[in-house]
């Protein structure tokens, strides 16, 4: 058996691995079984790609298992108050890699299912204006005021708080 047939049927039994762990329930140690192929074991391109669309799905599924994630963390996305084309960008991205017509690890019906729930949510923006409301994201404008006989040491410290996330609101003068 040369070393590529070896480093194949190794990556395909521990990916096979993992899969049994993340159905045992057990998200942790199947992140940490594929991370071991990911970076630490050399893989040829052919599972390359395999193994890294079982990343992706098992990091969804630990995402959701944290206490405080929002529908950002889901689509990776960092700034609640970042552009549509951003969240659309992320989506797809996503989408591209957990496609249950090419991706066959177990978790990815289940995390593509759950990056478009994210996805009804903040690509409607009623939907996530209410959300992010609800969250309590918040933007904070700060505007310096300098009276005439005041150093910048001493001005004053304006907040404005817009619960609004979209530009256009700030734009118009609302909010």
């Amino acid at each position: 058996m040369d070393g590529s047939m070896f480093d194949t049927t190794f990556c395909k039994d521990q990916v096979k691995l993992a899969e049994e762990q993340y159905q045992r329930g057990n998200v942790i140690g199947a992140m940490q079984i594929v991370s071991a192929l990911t970076f630490g074991f050399p893989n040829s391109s052919a599972n390359h790609y395999k193994i890294s669309q079982t990343l992706v799905a098992y990091e969804i599924h630990l995402r959701v298992l944290q206490d405080d994630f929002t529908q950002y963390d889901i689509l990776d996305i960092s700034d609640p108050f970042c552009s549509y084309m951003d969240i659309h960008r992320s989506y797809y991205d996503l989408v591209d890699k957990l496609c249950p017509d090419r991706n066959k690890s177990v978790a990815a019906k289940s995390a593509f299912e759950i990056i478009n729930t994210a996805w009804k949510v903040l690509s409607d923006p009623g939907r996530r204006r209410a959300y992010n409301s609800k969250q309590g994201f918040t933007r904070r404008i700060i505007y310096h005021e300098i009276g005439p006989h005041q150093s910048i040491r001493q001005e004053n410290r304006h907040y404005i708080q817009i619960d609004s996330d979209s530009d256009d609101d700030f734009n118009s003068g609302s909010g």
